[in-house]
């Protein structure tokens, strides 16, 4: 009995499923087909900026410390006791043209001038002594010569009357001697005037020497006095007054404060926005002969200090001859003020030696130059134009590169809607839908 109401079920079961199968294949017959449709064309949103040409001058960017552009070491030339000193010669001081720092004790150095000067005195007066006695000697010498001569006479007349017999041998003799005696008095009057002249060479060289003797007496006072040749400020002091100081003692150190210099470092590369050249362009993009370019090579400083940039102007005094090793940059010399000029900062806050500061070296105008975000140059130079809604791909002229901004030439015009959105697959005449952000 348990066996045949299995057996019902399972035929129930069956019967079930068969003609569960059956509808389903029904309803699979019976179901219409979905008819094929082309999706719609989807426009590709990018964001687009519109360039504009102009003519801005290439700012290069650095930084440097501040340092002096003329310091003095103060070194004692002399040696002796430091009498005086300025109140000004402290760390930190200002000082005045010509003020006088340090003295060291003059007296030594002012006998010894006083003592040139009486041995110039002296010699002076033996070289008049000597100048009197050529003058005696002289009428000592005209004397004689007349002396010689009436001795002559008398030695020929006594000459002639011996031979008449009419004196005797013995006066003929004594008029020689005389005539003899007067001619050696005269050689030397005369040996003694020529004798005059290596004398007075003489003195005349000592009096030389005595006068640089003198001179350098002079000088020596005069280098026990430490004066200021310009006006500035004191950076360090290692003397004190009453101080013992030696020849060649450190006394300390100032600096000029009307011209400082920073020395800045910048890529090779930008160096030539920095000389001349011989090839620009205008809006247009041709090319025209020359850069717009100042006389000299400008530049700014700044210091930023509690939210507040002040600022100096100044120029490039001069470009070192070798390029660092190490970096690969070129060192530059920034004069601040530029040519002499006096420092004057956009606020009454001091530049000082030791400031960190930002340089802003302004150089030459590129005319016709377009600056867009460096996002928008693809590889090969090529930028992504926007014309008539539809993607177009341009090759463009790439004048600088900065961090995150590029400088194009040609390829471009004013107007022209460049994109700035990254395209995976970008395709010429691709649909595009434009978006300008603020």
């Amino acid at each position: 009995m348990k066996v045949k109401q299995r057996l019902l079920k399972i035929i129930r079961s069956l019967v079930v499923l068969m003609l569960a199968l059956g509808v389903a294949a029904a309803l699979i017959k019976l179901q219409q087909k979905p008819q094929k449709q082309s999706p719609a064309p989807q426009s590709l949103l990018v964001e687009v900026m519109q360039v504009r040409a102009s003519s801005p001058a290439m700012i290069i960017k650095s930084y440097g410390t501040v340092r002096p552009s003329e310091t003095l070491n103060l070194v004692s030339e002399v040696k002796g006791k430091i009498v005086e000193m300025s109140p000004s010669f402290e760390e930190g001081g200002f000082i005045k043209k010509d003020e006088h720092l340090i003295r060291i004790d003059p007296r030594s150095y002012e006998l010894a001038v006083a003592q040139r000067r009486k041995e110039l005195k002296q010699l002076d007066a033996e070289l008049g002594r000597l100048n009197q006695e050529k003058i005696n000697l002289r009428v000592t010498l005209e004397i004689a010569q007349t002396d010689v001569k009436l001795a002559k006479d008398d030695k020929e007349r006594f000459k002639a009357l011996v031979k008449r017999e009419v004196a005797a041998q013995a006066a003929q003799d004594q008029a020689e001697q005389k005539y003899l005696a007067s001619k050696r008095r005269m050689q030397e009057t005369e040996n003694q005037i020529a004798l005059i002249e290596p004398r007075a060479d003489q003195l005349k060289a000592q009096m030389e020497l005595s006068e640089v003797r003198l001179q350098e007496a002079l000088l020596n006072l005069d280098r026990t006095r430490a004066i200021a040749p310009f006006e500035g400020r004191v950076l360090e002091k290692k003397a004190e007054k009453g101080q013992f100081v030696n020849a060649g003692t450190y006394l300390g150190r100032i600096y000029n404060t009307s011209t400082l210099e920073v020395e800045v470092r910048i890529p090779f590369r930008d160096l030539t926005w920095l000389m001349e050249s011989h090839s620009t362009r205008d809006t247009s993009g041709a090319k025209q002969k020359g850069f717009l370019s100042d006389r000299y090579i400008r530049a700014r400083i700044g210091f930023n200090t509690s939210g507040t940039t002040h600022t100096w102007e100044g120029c490039v005094a001069r470009i070192k001859a070798a390029i660092d090793e190490k970096t690969r940059t070129l060192p530059l010399v920034v004069e601040v003020p530029c040519r002499g000029s006096s420092i004057q900062a956009h606020s009454s806050y001091p530049l000082t030696p030791g400031m960190f500061v930002n340089v802003e070296l302004i150089g030459k105008k590129i005319a016709g130059a377009y600056l867009m975000p460096r996002s928008a140059i693809h590889p090969g130079n090529l930028v992504y134009l926007s014309l008539d809604n539809q993607l177009v791909i341009q090759r463009v002229e790439v004048l600088r590169r900065l961090d995150d901004s590029v400088y194009v030439g040609d390829g471009l015009k004013n107007g022209d809607l460049v994109i700035t959105t990254p395209i995976s697959v970008p395709k010429e005449g691709m649909s595009l839908r434009l978006h300008h952000p603020k």
